[in-house]
């Protein structure tokens, strides 16, 4: 029974201890996904960590890159206005040292040159003063003009003919000369012109060309800027040197930019002008920028009480579109600096260049707004006569002549005076 009992009791406990392994495998299958899902979470929140982390430290990183790059700015920035206002004063002391100062005048010095201030202007007392000066142009143009009527009893087309080849030749220019022939030929064909009458009749009508006399003015209480261009060999600095000697005599206070930096003979030579005149120039180094020297100019000027600013120019024609870059920049920085300014755009021509000189006259007036000419070096040509082609051409006035060196021999231009000083008889020379 016993052995029964235990038999029946062994056979009750397999199934059992079969369920029990089968439980505790798969309990233990689950301890295992369980510890490996915990371990993957925790894996998981390692690395989220460590990403966070790895991103803190770039976000950090960054900023401190930003600081930097701000710190570094502000820093070129502060750097950048102090070497700027450095600058400022070095060029401030610059200008001051390139003010080229004349030497200071005495009591009886300054007596002395109110006495003697020089005249500008010509009346019928320089007549024969005007004559001398314009002996060239007399000889070659109306003496032979004189001459050549002589021979005639009546206006005719050979007569005309050679009227018309000593117009060419005393460069009066081809249009000039066409109408003054016609209108000779009309006359004589009205019967109101004889050989004998030919000088004066010619020396009226050229007048016409000429109209009524302009010369330089600038205005009292205001900053006036005259601006002197032309080509280079023109007498144009020399001119700027006369001009400020004048207007320094008729109680101005000019001052003088010495703007061709690329010729350094040009602010030499203004330099001697200057000194001459009593004139301040302001000067830089040679191949410098012409509109830093203006500008310059503008300001020692504004702040010395000056009330004329004369511009010297570069004069290289053969380069027009620097040369018109260079002009086009220097009328801005006045027009900004100086915008109440009054302005005078002087173009100056060398008589002696004849019809070639209106030629440069046709380059500058595209170039630049023209407001008159100057025409140098008359007492020493034959050539006077392209005075008539400037006026019909150019439509520009003649303002002012150069009649010799001296300081006082750039003259108003007075057109009556000039013709009768030109084709006047004989017993006036």
């Amino acid at each position: 029974m016993w052995f029964e009992r235990k038999k029946e009791e062994k056979k009750a406990e397999k199934p059992e201890e079969k369920h029990g392994f089968f439980d505790r495998f798969f309990q233990r299958e689950k301890a295992s996904e369980k510890e490996a899902e915990t371990a993957k979470i925790t894996e998981a929140a390692k690395i989220a960590e460590e990403a966070e982390k790895a991103e803190a430290a770039k976000i950090a990183e960054e900023a401190e890159k930003a600081e930097a790059a701000r710190i570094a700015e502000e820093a070129e920035k502060a750097e950048a206005a102090r070497i700027a206002k450095e600058a400022e004063k070095a060029e401030a002391a610059k200008i001051a040292e390139t003010i080229i100062e004349p030497e200071k005048k005495g009591f009886w010095g300054k007596t002395w040159d109110v006495l003697n201030r020089p005249i500008f202007t010509i009346d019928e007392s320089w007549l024969g003063n005007l004559q001398d000066r314009l002996s060239k142009t007399r000889e070659e143009f109306v003496q032979k003009v004189r001459r050549v009527v002589l021979g005639h009893t009546r206006v005719d087309e050979d007569l005309l003919q050679d009227l018309e080849e000593i117009l060419l030749e005393s460069d009066v220019g081809v249009s000039v000369s066409e109408e003054v022939i016609d209108h000779l030929r009309k006359k004589a064909k009205a019967a109101q012109l004889s050989p004998e009458d030919i000088p004066e009749e010619m020396g009226n009508y050229l007048e016409g060309y000429l109209g009524e006399g302009t010369p330089i003015r600038l205005e009292r209480g205001k900053f006036n800027v005259v601006m002197v261009v032309g080509v280079n060999g023109t007498g144009k600095t020399t001119t700027v040197g006369k001009l400020a000697n004048r207007f320094q005599a008729e109680g101005f206070k000019p001052l003088i930019a010495a703007a061709d930096t690329f010729r350094a003979a040009a602010i030499e030579q203004l330099e001697i002008w200057g000194k001459r005149a009593d004139v301040p120039v302001i000067r830089h180094k040679e191949g410098g920028d012409s509109a830093a020297v203006v500008f310059d100019s503008i300001k020692a000027g504004q702040a010395r009480g000056a009330d004329v600013l004369l511009i010297d120019t570069a004069g290289r024609l053969h380069n027009k579109a620097n040369l018109m870059s260079e002009l086009e920049k220097i009328r801005r920085i006045v027009d900004r600096e100086a915008p109440d300014a009054y302005h005078e755009v002087l173009l100056v021509l060398d008589a002696t260049t004849g019809q070639n000189g209106l030629k440069q006259a046709e380059v500058f007036k595209e170039i630049v707004k023209l407001t008159g000419v100057v025409l140098t070096k008359l007492d020493g040509t034959a050539k006077g006569g392209v005075i008539f082609s400037i006026a019909r051409d150019l439509g520009i006035p003649v303002k002012a002549i150069g009649l010799g060196e001296k300081l006082e021999d750039l003259k108003d231009f007075n057109p009556k005076l000039f013709v009768k000083a030109l084709f006047g008889g004989e017993s006036e020379e």
